[in-house]
């Protein structure tokens, strides 16, 4: 390696065996003189790299459609495999509270009425409690809902992914299920129809109180989940609360249902659906109205974000579609590979 001065360029430079500027740059046409050739070799001056042209440089540095596309793609997808994790840990968490809540509801309420305790009072402060412990212990999990209404209040106002309100309503109808028919096993109860929800009053005046019930859930859930001015760290006292409140004045009337799941589970385990549909329009339009109300009540910059993120069911299910390409395609070549 060398140090010329390229007399026709006038500028200075590091130039090596090849002709390479080893600082970084390309000598696009090398002096004769520079390079050591003599006046008979003078004529030749081949360019050692020749420059592209603007042209030719865009192209160059321009990807084809297809592979930007793909790369775009690679970029915007998440890790398949953290969104699948996600997601079961989310509807994991949902299942298992819909299953603590609705077991301890309803082996509260076989229990007091084989022994002639206050039921109405038992089941309103046992309620309160295992809503509460279940948000304490599973609502940095999954959010701890519960209760499809939730889902749905949640959704309504925008609180809530809309993509993830299946998948939550699922895992409530599931938990609500399993706990009926493991009660209903465990306990034994002499009248089996005990745990299902059935109204005491006439059914309108149920579904009124399911409705007044329903609003002041999500009134008092919505005020400690979206409003950043609550203490978040007393929203499952609150809602444990005004469960127990709930259960104690609109009991006596309709049943204190307030959850579409608590009365679905045991209605699918029995498979009676005679009275359901009071402990589905009630809870979800109360839900709906009381979560819109506070809605209006807050002031927009004062908004609390939830702990829940989009999941990208979209990657989940091109990887999927992928997976099952891959298997597809080593079938058919098995397939082929046999007949031949």
């Amino acid at each position: 390696m060398g140090r010329h001065v390229l007399k026709e360029e006038e500028v200075i430079v590091d130039v090596g065996v090849d002709g390479r500027d080893r600082t970084g740059d390309i000598i696009a046409v090398a002096a004769p003189a520079a390079l050591g050739l003599h006046d008979d070799e003078r004529d030749l001056q081949v360019p050692l790299l020749m420059p592209a042209s603007p042209e030719e440089e865009k192209a160059g540095s321009e990807a084809p459609p297809d592979l930007k596309e793909r790369d775009l793609e690679e970029e915007d997808d998440p890790d398949v495999q953290a969104e699948i994790i996600t997601l079961v840990r989310k509807v994991a968490g949902e299942t298992i509270a819909s299953f603590v809540v609705i077991f301890t509801l309803l082996a509260v309420k076989i229990n007091t009425y084989g022994y002639g305790a206050v039921t109405t009072l038992a089941t309103s402060l046992i309620g309160g409690l295992v809503v509460m412990v279940a948000i304490f212990s599973l609502g940095h999990v999954s959010g701890a809902h519960i209760n499809p209404a939730v889902t749905i209040a949640y959704t309504a106002i925008r609180h809530f992914p809309l993509q993830l309100a299946p998948c939550y309503i699922f895992a409530h109808l599931v938990g609500a299920t399993l706990a009926s028919g493991l009660a209903e096993f465990v306990f034994s109860p002499t009248k089996p129809s005990i745990i299902l929800v059935t109204p005491i009053g006439t059914a309108l005046h149920s579904v009124v109180a399911e409705t007044l019930g329903g609003f002041l859930l999500l009134l008092v859930a919505s005020a400690v989940s979206t409003d950043t001015r609550a203490i978040g760290q007393f929203a499952g006292l609150a809602v444990g609360a005004i469960i127990a409140i709930d259960i104690m004045i609109v009991g006596p009337v309709s049943g204190g249902a307030l959850n579409p799941a608590r009365a679905l589970g045991p209605a699918i385990v029995r498979w009676n659906f005679e009275h359901v549909w009071i402990y589905l329009v009630g809870p979800i339009v109360g839900g709906l109205l009381g979560a819109l109300v506070y809605r209006l009540l807050r002031p927009e910059e004062v908004y609390k974000l939830g702990v829940h993120r989009p999941i990208h069911l979209h990657s989940i299910h091109r990887s999927f579609r992928s997976s099952r390409s891959l298997l597809n395609n080593l079938f058919m070549q098995n397939f082929f590979a046999n007949r031949l």
